[in-house]
C-alpha cells in the first residue's frame, strides 16, 4: 500500500435525487442524525491512508453549501461542482485531486455503511496498472424476461458480481480514461464501466461489511437498523 500522502478520494454526491422523491437533498437527509454524505466523508477523511477528499455536490451546493460541510472545508476537503452525469461528475472531482497523488478512490455518497476494512481491502488490491472494485457475489436467482415480463430463460449466476464502491484506480490512468470517455461522448454508471471500454484492468475485492446504497427514503431505515446493530448509536449533528 502507498503512504497516506499518496491516496485521495473522491466521493460522489451530485445526483438530483429524482427517486428520493424529498424537497430536501438526498445527500444532505439526515441518517441517525448527521447528513447522509457525512457518513462516507468521514470514513474517507478518517482513514490513515488517505490524504485527502473532494466531495462533489451539485453546483448549487458548492456555491452555497451548508454551513456545517462549510465549516469543514479545507486543503484535506475540496468541494467540486459535478456534472450532468455521473461519469461527468467523477470526471471534475478527479480534476482537483493533486498531482503527486498516486491513487483514487471514488465512492458513491449514497454509501453512507463503507467501512474502513472494507476500504484497506480495497486500496490493497489497487496497483500502477490496475484498478480495484468493491463487489460482493451474486446470490440470488437471476432471470432474463422479454418487455413484457415474461421469463425467457434463469441466467447462470456462478460468475456474476455486483459492483459496489469504493473502487479505486492510479490516478493518471483514470483521468486519461475519464477524458477519453468525454470525448468520446460515452456516460457509464461507474467508473469500471468506463475501464472496460477503454482498457484499463480492474479486479474484483470481496466485502462482506453492509454497504447499502441509499436511493429511496426507506433505505435510511433500513441503514439505522445497521448502525444500530454495529453498536452505534445517533451521533451529534454537525456543529453541535
Amino acid at each position: 500500500m502507498s503512504s497516506s500522502t499518496d491516496n485521495w478520494a473522491v466521493i460522489v454526491a451530485a445526483g438530483r435525487g429524482v427517486r428520493f422523491g424529498s424537497g430536501e437533498p438526498k445527500q444532505f437527509a439526515a441518517l441517525a442524525g448527521k447528513p447522509l454524505v457525512l457518513w462516507s466523508l468521514e470514513a474517507f477523511r478518517d482513514h490513515p491512508s488517505f490524504a485527502g477528499v473532494t466531495l462533489v455536490l451539485p453546483p448549487q451546493s458548492v456555491e452555497a453549501p451548508p454551513a456545517w460541510l462549510e465549516r469543514l472545508v479545507s486543503d484535506r476537503l475540496l468541494l467540486a461542482a459535478g456534472g450532468a452525469a455521473r461519469s461527468d461528475s467523477a470526471r471534475l472531482g478527479l480534476a482537483s485531486v493533486p498531482d503527486d497523488v498516486e491513487f483514487v478512490a471514488v465512492h458513491d455518497g449514497a454509501r453512507p455503511l463503507i467501512s474502513a476494512g472494507a476500504i484497506t481491502r480495497v486500496l490493497e488490491a489497487a496497483g500502477p496498472r490496475h484498478g480495484a472494485v468493491a463487489a460482493r457475489r451474486v446470490t440470488d436467482s437471476l432471470k432474463e424476461a422479454d418487455a413484457g415480463g415474461r421469463v425467457l430463460r434463469a441466467v447462470d449466476r456462478e460468475n456474476l458480481w455486483r459492483a459496489e464502491t469504493p473502487q479505486v484506480f492510479p490516478r493518471g490512468p483514470i483521468i486519461d480514461v475519464h477524458r477519453r470517455a468525454a470525448a468520446d461522448g460515452v456516460v457509464a454508471s461507474d467508473c469500471a464501466g468506463l475501464c472496460e471500454r477503454y482498457g484499463l484492468e480492474v479486479v474484483l475485492v470481496e466485502i462482506d461489511d453492509p454497504n447499502p446504497k441509499v436511493t429511496h427514503p426507506r433505505d435510511l431505515r433500513i441503514a439505522e437498523a445497521l448502525l444500530a446493530g454495529q453498536g452505534l448509536s445517533p451521533p451529534a449533528r454537525p456543529g453541535d
